[in-house]
C-alpha cells in the first residue's frame, strides 16, 4: 500500500512539474515538426477586459494547426463571443507567413477581449518565425 501511495506521489510530482514547464510560455518542441508556442509568460502585459488573455498556438510543419485561448480571467460571455466569431480558427490552416500578413478583426461586444486574444496571437506568431 505505501509503494502504490508512493508512486502515485511521484507520478503527481512529475505531472506538476511537466505542466508548469509548458505552461512557463515561449516556444516549446514537441516532435521533430510540431512547435507549441505559450503566451502565459511573453503576453503577460497584454490585458483583455478583466486581465491577460494567453493562447497556445500549435504549429506543424510551419502550418497553424490550432489556436486556443488559455486560463483566463475574462467573462465567460465575452470569451463565448471570441469562440462563436471564429477568431481563434481563422488562422488554422495557414502558415506563419500567411498568418501573419492576415488583419483579425475584434469581435463586437467583446472588444477588450477579443483585442487582447489578438495581440497574443501576433505576439505568438513572432515567436514562431
Amino acid at each position: 500500500m505505501k509503494k502504490i501511495f508512493l508512486l502515485a506521489a511521484i507520478g503527481a510530482v512529475l505531472s506538476g512539474t511537466f505542466a508548469m514547464s509548458t505552461a512557463c510560455g515561449g516556444p516549446h518542441v514537441t516532435g521533430p515538426d510540431t512547435l507549441k508556442i505559450n503566451t502565459s509568460d511573453l503576453g503577460k502585459d497584454i490585458m483583455g477586459f478583466n486581465g491577460p488573455t494567453p493562447v497556445e498556438i500549435k504549429i506543424v510543419t510551419d502550418t497553424i494547426v490550432s489556436i486556443q485561448a488559455l486560463s483566463n480571467v475574462e467573462g465567460p460571455r465575452f470569451m463565448q463571443a471570441c469562440q462563436e466569431s471564429g477568431l481563434l480558427r481563422k488562422l488554422v490552416g495557414k502558415s506563419v507567413k500567411e498568418a501573419k500578413d492576415i488583419q483579425l478583426d475584434a469581435v463586437s461586444g467583446a472588444t477588450y477581449t477579443s483585442t487582447a486574444l489578438i495581440r497574443n496571437i501576433q505576439l505568438g506568431l513572432s515567436q514562431a518565425e
